[in-house]
């Protein structure tokens, strides 16, 4: 896949205008981790993922590697990076080039529910942090199809948001679900074995710098009123989710 399929198929699945695709790489600049997750929280992961030198860990919707880098530095794991932004696909290939990774990594612009359905490996750990309902069509549909992915005793990481109250509706259909209804969900495909959230901290943490990137990017896109438009419902929507949605780490070991 070139890089300009890769933007029209990114502006097909989010619904989008191709020329604001390129600016979702900008609106992210600051930082390495594109969930609401803490460093310390993916450092804790890595712990209990009991990973060692020379397995495998795929990552779906790798975005940059802020996740699975780590996992590679500490572990000495190898890694492979799949996701269909080229800008984070670019920089998870320069972060692990500038951490002497490179040779432990393999990242690729794809999409990764083909890539997962035309693949015939398996990995130790197989990671989805925030794509699943984005790739699929739902969290059902997604988990058939990396559950496949896993070696038998590996470990499946599922990063999902969820409502904190039963009776709120998502105004954009994106999530409907609290933690409870999904834990059980993952319960039926392997054994929960932790659930790693860092509540109201991992939400504000990333806006702080959402909201860097977006105030450069006011300033040097001005007169781009279509990305000052976009960028304002991109506002609403991550104040309406830090008000009403979790986000955990479900790590599921498998069979």
């Amino acid at each position: 896949m070139n890089e300009k399929e890769a933007y029209q198929s990114l502006a097909d699945r989010l619904g989008l205008e191709p020329a604001i695709i390129p600016f979702l790489a900008e609106m992210h600049l600051e930082m390495t981790v594109l969930n609401p997750i803490l460093p310390e929280t993916v450092r804790h992961l890595g712990r209990r993922l009991d990973l060692r030198p020379g397995q495998r860990v795929l990552d779906l919707a790798c975005g940059k590697g802020g996740v699975s880098l780590p996992l590679v530095r500490t572990y000495k794991v190898n890694l492979t990076g799949v996701d269909l932004m080229p800008d984070f696909i670019r920089e998870a290939w320069s972060r692990a080039e500038y951490s002497g990774l490179y040779e432990n990594c393999r990242f690729r612009l794809d999409d990764a529910a083909r890539f997962a359905a035309e693949t015939k490996e398996q990995w130790d750990a197989v990671l989805v942090v925030g794509g699943m309902t984005i790739i699929w069509d739902s969290l059902e549909t997604g988990l058939a199809a990396v559950k496949p992915l896993v070696c038998s005793g590996g470990h499946l990481v599922i990063g999902q948001p969820y409502l904190l109250d039963r009776d709120t509706v998502d105004p954009e259909g994106q999530v409907s679900t609290i933690k409870e209804e999904t834990t059980n969900a993952l319960n039926q495909i392997g054994q929960v074995l932790d659930i790693l959230d860092d509540g109201r901290s991992g939400w504000e943490a990333a806006w702080e710098l959402q909201q860097k990137d977006m105030a450069r990017l006011k300033k040097q896109e001005p007169d781009n009123q279509a990305l000052t438009a976009f960028m304002d419902l991109w506002t609403a929507r991550w104040r309406w989710e830090m008000a009403n949605l979790g986000f955990a780490l479900w790590v599921i070991g498998m069979k």
